[in-house]
């Protein structure tokens, strides 16, 4: 059930409709979300509900006897249950096929053949979002910064509430549980608000993202040998608008739904393209992910406290790990390699430079904005590809391949422009265009709705595609 499809927009109207009917019976109105949010992950992977609730079960399990624990032994051995339990599901689930193959990779080359054991079955979808939001929840409870809740209902919906379900954003126990415990309130504002962050990401997933992957994108990547090097190049700013879109498209809409339900959920994007270097983009995009690691891991493991050569080693785990996060393949090894360096080698530059970045001139912020976005353009060719052959094959290709724009439909180039152009455009034009809608009265709106409702079925694509952050 897509977020970009008719089910999902009546689906989300019906459990909407519902909700507030049960406005006075609090928990009936948690058993509807639950009972809705299982529902919806059932229509992409009917069995396993079955890791996502015994993962919950887990959790909840182990937050309640963190806290009643006065044993640190104890305390420790609940922490440890849920991490193996919810790294062990990504481990198996995600990374058990691949780290088997590269241990047989490493040891042919020492002369020892193996056959590598695999395990064939699909990744279960969302399985990188909610098992850290899960480990959030315990971690939180074991380091004393918040008290489990008694209330099983209310926890699994916090685990399972649809909306960021399968994509996130990745949302911690202290931000969305004190809001599911609370009695709800919903204005005319805020609903306008949340369909306004529907209709704004689905014209970012509908009328950008799939249109340039459908028209050109997967075109360049399925046969780069048949584009010049500077149609290659197109085709990757192409993927930079498209994963952009898609994602943060997909975020809008689960951040409009939630405020259907008077519930608010965090921004993961901050115009990201607009980074000067590798660590702002990072600060920017996916926002909720690096947060996470650098809560968790980054400030365990010592943070930049540490000696200096620690504290570079720290900075480069933790970016080398939201690389990998994103993927078990060595393509994925390898764009977690150049996102961990490319922050440490900013890192050390910075720190041995006096110029205090903010006296930078118009031309230098701009050649910072150009470098740093040429950048992960270029390194998310491992990203998108296949796998490494064809990752190879486009680099060749930009390598050498000409400088002919022939095969780059009109019609690319006019949304590759608009959504890049406005991507660049200040974030206050972005609100108030937001304040207008919102203050215009119900049936203007609704003439709007409809008329970008019209326009989306114009431009869709044959088929759903299906949003990039699925497969993580």
């Amino acid at each position: 059930m897509h977020f970009h499809s008719l089910d999902y927009i009546l689906f989300l109207l019906l459990v909407v409709c519902g909700y507030w009917l049960l406005l006075t019976h609090r928990m009936m109105r948690l058993v509807l979300v639950l009972v809705a949010s299982c529902a919806f992950y059932m229509a992409w992977s009917p069995t396993y509900i079955v890791l996502i609730l015994g993962s919950t079960v887990l959790d909840y399990t182990a937050g309640l006897r963190m806290h009643a624990a006065t044993d640190p032994r104890v305390r420790r051995g609940w922490l440890l249950a849920s991490l193996c339990g919810n790294l062990g599901l990504l481990g198996v689930f995600k990374y058990y096929n691949f780290f088997n193959t590269a241990v047989a990779d490493v040891l042919a080359v020492g002369g020892v053949h193996v056959e590598p054991s695999r395990l064939d079955v699909l990744l279960p979808v969302g399985i990188s979002f909610y098992t850290f939001q899960t480990l959030s929840y315990t971690i939180d409870i074991y380091r004393g910064r918040m008290e489990p809740t008694r209330n099983f209902v209310r926890f699994a919906c916090f685990v399972t509430f649809f909306p960021q379900l399968v994509a996130g954003p990745i949302v911690r126990a202290s931000e969305l549980l004190p809001q599911l415990a609370k009695h709800p309130r919903l204005d005319p504002s805020r609903v306008s608000d949340a369909l306004f962050l529907i209709a704004t990401g689905l014209v970012k997933k509908v009328a950008i993202a799939d249109y340039v992957a459908v028209n050109f994108v997967d075109r360049v990547f399925e046969d780069p040998t048949g584009y010049s090097a500077a149609e290659v190049m197109v085709g990757l700013y192409g993927y930079t608008l498209q994963i952009y879109c898609d994602f943060s498209g997909y975020t809008d809409v689960a951040r409009g739904s939630a405020k259907l339900f008077g519930l608010e959920l965090p921004e993961n994007f901050d115009r990201p393209y607009q980074a000067k270097n590798p660590a702002e983009f990072w600060r920017r995009w996916h926002m909720t992910l690096s947060s996470w690691l650098r809560d968790y891991l980054y400030f365990p493991l010592g943070g930049s406290r540490a000696r200096p050569a620690r504290a570079y080693f720290n900075l480069w785990l933790t970016m080398f790990l939201i690389g990998l996060w994103h993927g078990a393949s060595w393509n994925f090894v390898i764009y977690g390699s150049l996102q961990a360096t490319a922050v440490v080698i900013h890192r050390l530059v910075s720190r041995r430079s006096s110029r205090d970045p903010a006296d930078d001139s118009l031309g230098a912020h701009v050649t910072k904005v150009l470098l740093t976005m040429h950048f992960v353009v270029l390194s998310r060719v491992f990203f998108r590809a296949a796998d490494f052959d064809n990752a190879t094959a486009v680099w060749t290709q930009l390598g050498g391949g000409g400088l002919t724009l022939g095969h780059v439909p009109d019609s690319v180039w006019l949304v590759l422009l608009g959504g890049l152009g406005a991507h660049y455009t200040p974030r206050s034009w972005f609100e108030a265009i937001r304040l207008r809608f919102v203050g215009l009265p119900a049936p203007a709106q609704g003439a709007a709705l409809a008329t970008v409702g019209g326009g989306l079925m114009l431009v869709v694509s044959q088929g759903v595609v299906p949003y990039i952050y699925f497969q993580f």
